[in-house]
C-alpha cells in the first residue's frame, strides 16, 4: 500500500545535504499586491540545481545567485538573509506587488537541528539573528508576531497522483508532475522496471498486483493508467471506478481502446455515469504525435487542467 505521509521539505533538504553538500531554502515570507506566487511558497537551492519555485522570472534568478553565493561562503551558526523586491522597479516583472524572500542556509553542521524538526507539524523560522528554526506547535501558519519569525508547513502540499507504468512515458512524464506540485506516487510491477534515478520527491511503488495500490489511494487522487499490458490497464480502471472515490481517472490510448475499455467495463457493471468519468485519450488533443516527450507534455497539460478545476471547485 502506499505511504500516506508524504515527505516535507525538511526530508528534502537532509537528502540533498547528502548528495550536494548544503543547501539554500528560499521562501516568500511577505507578499503585498500581486506576486508570481503567494506566501509561503518556497525552493531549494543547490550550487547546480533547484528543487520548486517561488514563481520565476527575474526575482528567482536574483534569489538563485544570492543562495549560490551562500552556498559559496557560509558565515555564523544559521547563515540567513531577507531580500526584499519591488517587482515592477526592482526586477522588471509585470507584477506590481512587493515581496519578501528569506534564504536559510542548511549544511551538515544544521543536520542535528534538521533531524529534530522532521516530525513537527510546522517550523517558526526566525527572519535575523542566529537563533535556529524551532517547533511551531500549534501556532497558525503566517508570520507570528510573538516570535517575529515566519510559521511554514514541514509538510509540502500536494495532491497525490498515481502513475501505474514506469515504460518511456512513464519516465518522460514524471518530472512534469513532480513540477506540478504533486504528491507522484509511481507504481509498476517490479523495481527493475524504474529508472536508477527518480525525480526528487517522487515515491517508487513496486506491487505485483497494483490494482491493490489502486484500491487504498486516497479518495481526492488523480490516477494515470499507462501500463505496458492492456489487460493489467482495464484491471486496475476497474478497481479504481469500482472503488470508494477518486478525483480524476486518465487512461492512454486511442479511441478505439477507449470505447473497447468503455463497453467491457460497462458489462463488468461500472454504470454508465461513473464510466463517463474515464478519460481516455487522456492528454490535450492539440498536442499530436507519438514521441514520448510529446505524450508526456500532453498528458501533463491535461493534469495541470485537472488541478486548475479541482482548486475551483473546492
Amino acid at each position: 500500500m502506499p505511504d500516506q505521509a508524504r515527505p516535507g521539505w525538511i526530508e528534502i533538504v537532509r537528502d540533498r545535504i547528502a548528495s550536494d553538500g548544503a543547501v539554500v531554502r528560499a521562501s516568500l515570507v511577505g507578499v503585498k499586491g500581486s506576486a508570481p506566487r503567494e506566501a509561503g511558497a518556497m525552493m531549494l537551492i543547490t550550487e547546480h540545481d533547484i528543487w520548486q519555485t517561488i514563481g520565476g522570472g527575474s526575482l528567482e534568478f536574483e534569489v538563485m545567485r544570492r543562495a549560490r553565493a551562500m552556498l559559496a561562503v557560509s558565515d555564523g551558526p544559521w547563515p540567513r538573509q531577507v531580500m526584499r523586491a519591488a517587482l515592477g522597479p526592482d526586477m522588471g516583472q509585470c507584477c506590481g506587488g512587493q515581496v519578501r524572500v528569506l534564504l536559510e542556509y542548511f549544511g551538515p553542521e544544521q543536520e542535528e537541528t534538521l533531524a529534530a524538526l522532521a516530525g513537527c507539524r510546522a517550523v517558526i523560522h526566525p527572519l535575523d539573528g542566529d537563533q535556529p528554526p524551532s517547533d511551531a506547535g500549534d501556532a497558525e501558519i503566517g508570520m507570528d508576531r510573538a516570535s517575529k519569525g515566519f510559521v511554514a508547513p514541514v509538510a509540502v502540499p500536494g495532491r497525490p497522483v498515481f502513475v501505474y507504468g514506469a515504460g518511456h512515458i512513464g519516465r518522460a512524464l514524471a518530472p512534469h508532475l513532480v513540477a506540478l506540485q504533486l504528491d507522484l506516487h509511481w507504481v509498476d510491477v517490479a523495481m527493475e522496471r524504474f529508472p536508477d534515478e527518480v525525480p526528487q520527491g517522487a515515491r517508487r511503488v513496486v506491487a505485483a498486483d497494483p490494482t491493490v495500490i489502486a484500491a487504498h489511494a486516497p479518495a481526492d487522487s488523480l490516477h494515470l493508467v499507462i501500463t505496458h499490458n492492456h489487460d493489467l490497464d482495464e484491471a486496475i480502471c476497474h478497481r479504481i471506478l469500482s472503488g470508494g472515490g477518486f478525483a480524476r481517472l486518465g487512461l492512454i490510448g486511442s479511441a478505439t481502446k477507449a470505447a473497447r475499455f468503455r463497453s467491457r467495463l460497462g458489462k463488468a457493471g461500472i454504470d454508465p455515469s461513473t464510466l463517463d468519468r474515464l478519460v481516455c485519450p487522456v492528454g490535450l488533443a492539440s498536442i499530436t504525435g507519438k514521441h514520448p516527450a510529446r505524450v508526456a507534455l500532453s498528458i501533463a497539460a491535461g493534469v495541470a487542467i485537472w488541478q486548475q478545476e479541482l482548486d475551483e471547485t473546492g
